[in-house]
């Protein structure tokens, strides 16, 4: 005979929500009955639960304060950042400050006329050193004019445009200037020997030449007028065989990182009065 299935209706019982607040109100009372029985046993179980639940505080405090602590590192590891750019951004904005007013005051106490002009471009041709910059014949800059800085000569006008020039730097391997040593008046050519060696030629062996004697220009050339300072002695060599001495010179400026420079108008030049030359 085939088995009988008995059908079973499933009732879900609904709880009322006055029965499940009263349902709750059972539990509390229950617990601190639990709680406030000075039965061994409930003293046991009760520090036992005290003492899961703080260790589970514990532990919950302590990934909180960690996740807390990387939030904080995070932020202070930006903000360091932005303080190091801001800082790095102020720096270069005082020493530029201090850049532009010191040729400032070199244009205002100097008795040439000065075109500012900003280098633009540089030649990458290594016989051939020079830069451009951002003046030209529109200017009053012509071919010849003498490229200074306050704290010394950088080079001169090869060509000129409408609107910029070429500058030929001190350390081309053409290029020469009349100096003299400020101390003793003793004459020689300013002119490079190398990629990194400045020297002074055409000085007699006998001359009065120290170490750490300033170079100035001598007035002698047609493109610089005197007394602009050029270099300083660093080391003195003679050649038996040879009458003249072989003066090596550290040149005061650094035409690797010139940014802005000045141009000597020559018409200043031949106005002024012969004292102001010599």
């Amino acid at each position: 005979m085939p088995k009988e299935f008995k059908v079973v209706d499933i009732q879900f019982i609904s709880i009322t929500r006055r029965e499940y607040f009263t349902f709750l109100i059972c539990i509390v009372l229950s617990l601190s009955l639990i709680f406030l029985n000075d039965n061994p046993q409930i003293n046991n179980l009760r520090a036992a639960v005290v003492d899961s639940w703080a260790h589970t505080l514990q532990i919950i405090s302590k990934y909180r304060s960690m996740a807390e602590m990387r939030n904080e590192l995070t932020r202070l590891r930006h903000r360091t950042s932005d303080l190091l750019l801001e800082n790095s951004q102020l720096r270069k904005a005082a020493l530029e400050n201090h850049r532009l007013r010191t040729m400032l005051k070199f244009k205002e106490a100097s008795p040439y006329s000065l075109v500012v002009a900003t280098v633009i471009a540089r030649d990458q041709d290594p016989a051939v050193r020079s830069v451009i910059v951002d003046v030209g014949e529109r200017e009053g800059v012509q071919k010849g004019d003498a490229v200074i800085l306050p704290m010394g000569i950088v080079g001169k006008i090869l060509h000129t445009g409408e609107s910029t020039s070429l500058v030929q730097l001190y350390t081309d391997y053409n290029f020469r200037v009349a100096c003299k040593i400020q101390r003793s008046r003793v004459n020689g050519i300013l002119q490079q020997q190398d990629s990194k060696t400045s020297i002074v030629t055409q000085v007699p062996k006998n001359a009065d030449v120290r170490i750490g004697d300033l170079v100035v220009t001598s007035g002698y050339s047609y493109v610089f007028p005197a007394e602009i300072q050029a270099a300083k002695v660093v080391e003195i060599k003679t050649d038996s065989p040879s009458l003249f001495k072989k003066i090596v010179v550290e040149p005061f400026v650094d035409v690797t990182r010139i940014e802005d420079v000045f141009v000597i108008k020559r018409d200043s030049v031949a106005t002024l009065p012969n004292k102001a030359l010599n």
